[in-house]
């Protein structure tokens, strides 16, 4: 997943990546001159002056808007940049200096909106709209950031401080397994291999423990989240998040999301068969008694574990994805692409891409092994990269940026090439990728379901969050995975990163998987496969990346697929008739 921070100038706390997230930060600042002085000289008085000369009739409302947007720009790039550094330093190495660096920084730049001049004028030219879609959006974010750190500044502040104390919390959770310290990936390799009940059971306590320690901050959290959207007119944190953050129509949304369950529901009814058949034979018990620690096993009839026994080391898999996107037309060795790939102490333990300076730098914090997982996140995770890097500097700063479903869209089409495209022909024998590759939709479909869930429960977490959560989670898991009513109840959604850093994010997840087949549709027409024409990223670059953010998401889709944004294609891709 991408890690930016000031996502269209509404400033979040946020993190996670496909599969998963935290944030806080602050640093010296660079300018001698107290920040309300420097807009007051610097854009503020420029600005009364014009209006003094000629009225404010005959000024130009765009001209005007973009004068203070591209003089507040100045102030506030070097503050972003030193917060993504810091936010990168605090990740990598989760020590508590690194943590007051980043929340310090972090602090400083939130207090660059606290501008009240500055604030007045966007309100003024807000009031009168601008007669340009981008730009006007552009304004009502900006204008939405300096309104909340002005008016609601305090609230957002102990919502930050809540967040960090949390993701503080959870970072510092070390899993143990017979009082033996494990990573994640060895949780995740032991949940895929391991066909001892007992083994299971205990590497999936370690990794719920985390849920555990956390669950009723989370809570809380929640609670806090809430009374900050309803002080801004929403009935609760998550409807303010789809519109304010992802400018999502919940409407729209849910139309999408009911189209895909509906048209997937066959298809998936039969694989949970499938799939609760194979474990009850492996585990020698019927059906209605698998529990959560028997699910996630790669069974013998997988065709991911003959591509998983092939896949001898680590470094195999980074090779693999480096050919894949060389073959593409990305050298990834002369881009400015930072790595930080493998498990280590005091480092989080997700996936993530950060977004440092879009067109100049790009980092990756990963915890890979030697599987398809781990393949899957890297060229999900590089996808994010060559997006960033792929900005066109001479953007005004505001449009050097990606929008959330574009940017995940390329990512899980990225991902996917490991089952659509011929990425790992050198690594295993045509018969066994070829049943790999027909296991496509079977991933897909699991996808599916798993949104459903994580969608779905986040919803009804924020309009009821003083219910049993954990009940909550068991039920709908139910419901979308198919799992056993007697299940026991535990605080698994608790370890969901993006609860915490990205509330409201995974629906991107989604609303991307309906772009991503849009937009593998068009490029196979354009270029035939990806990977085997290596001037996908030229295409790419000039048709998609150097546009940043400066067209809105669904023109952008359409712009670039063709088509406006629907379900058609990815039930298509599915074998699935819509109606």
């Amino acid at each position: 997943m991408l890690i930016s921070r000031f996502n269209a100038l509404n400033i979040q706390y946020k993190r996670a990546d496909k599969k998963d997230s935290l944030r806080g930060n602050n640093s010296v600042s660079k300018f001698s001159i107290p920040l309300n002085k420097c807009f007051k000289g610097y854009i503020a008085y420029d600005n009364i002056n014009y209006i003094k000369r000629n009225g404010e009739s005959s000024m130009n409302l765009k001209d005007n808007y973009i004068k203070i947007r591209e003089n507040f720009s100045k102030e506030l790039a070097p503050k972003v940049l030193e917060t993504e550094l810091n936010a990168w330093d605090f990740y990598t190495n989760s020590t508590d200096d690194n943590l007051k660096k980043y929340l310090k920084s972090e602090d400083e730049t939130h207090n660059l909106f606290k501008n009240e001049e500055i604030y007045n004028q966007l309100k003024e030219i807000k009031n009168k709209g601008l007669n340009d879609k981008h730009l006007n959006k552009q304004l009502k974010d900006l204008y939405k950031s300096f309104d909340e750190e002005l008016n609601a500044g305090e609230l957002k502040q102990k919502l930050r401080e809540k967040e960090n104390e949390i993701a503080a919390k959870y970072n510092a959770y070390v899993p143990k397994i017979d009082e033996k310290e494990v990573t994640k990936p060895e949780i995740n390799k032991i949940l895929e291999t391991e066909k001892n009940p007992e083994i299971r059971k205990k590497a999936y306590d370690a990794k719920i423990n985390g849920g555990d320690i956390i669950a009723a901050d989370l809570q809380e959290l929640v609670k806090l989240r809430n009374e900050f959207a309803k002080s801004q007119g929403y009935e609760n944190f998550y409807e303010y998040q789809l519109k304010e953050e992802y400018d999502v129509n919940s409407a729209e949304l849910d139309k999408l999301l009911d189209d895909v369950y509906i048209n997937a529901k066959p298809l998936n009814n039969k694989l949970k068969q499938e799939n609760q058949q194979e474990l009850s034979e492996v585990f020698k018990i019927a059906p209605e008694e698998l529990k959560a620690y028997h699910y996630g096993l790669i069974s013998d009839k997988n065709p991911a574990k003959a591509i998983n026994k092939a896949l001898k080391t680590k470094e195999q898999v980074v090779d693999i994805a480096k050919t894949a996107y060389k073959n593409m037309g990305f050298d990834l060795d002369n881009m400015n692409i930072t790595l930080d790939l493998f498990p280590r102490k005091n480092k989080n333990t997700h996936g993530f891409c950060f977004e440092i300076e879009p067109g100049k730098d790009s980092r990756i914090l990963a915890n890979l092994t030697n599987n398809t997982n781990s393949l899957d996140t890297i060229c999900h995770e590089l996808g994010h990269c060559v997006y960033n890097l792929g900005i066109d500097t001479k953007l005004p700063y505001l449009d050097r940026g990606t929008t959330p479903a574009m940017t995940e869209a390329v990512a899980m089409m990225m991902g996917d090439l490991l089952q659509r495209e011929y990425i790992l022909k050198d690594v295993v024998d045509g018969e066994s990728l070829k049943k790999y590759q027909n296991d496509y939709k079977k991933s897909e479909a699991k996808f599916i379901n798993r949104s459903m869930l994580i969608i779905n429960f986040e919803r009804e977490m924020y309009k009821n969050p003083e219910q049993d959560l954990g009940k909550l989670w068991h039920d709908l898991k139910c419901k979308y995975l198919g799992r056993n009513v007697s299940e026991n109840i535990d605080n698994e959604w608790a370890t969901i990163p993006h609860y915490l850093s990205h509330p409201g994010y995974y629906q991107n997840y989604f609303r991307a998987d309906l772009v991503k087949a849009q937009m593998y549709n068009h490029l196979t027409k354009e270029l035939g496969l990806l990977t085997e024409n290596n001037r996908t990223a030229e295409y790419l670059n000039n048709n998609l990346f150097k546009l940043g953010r400066s067209i809105e998401e669904d023109d952008l889709i359409e712009q670039f697929t063709g088509e406006k944004l629907s379900s058609a294609a990815l039930c298509t891709s599915l074998q699935l008739d819509k109606e």
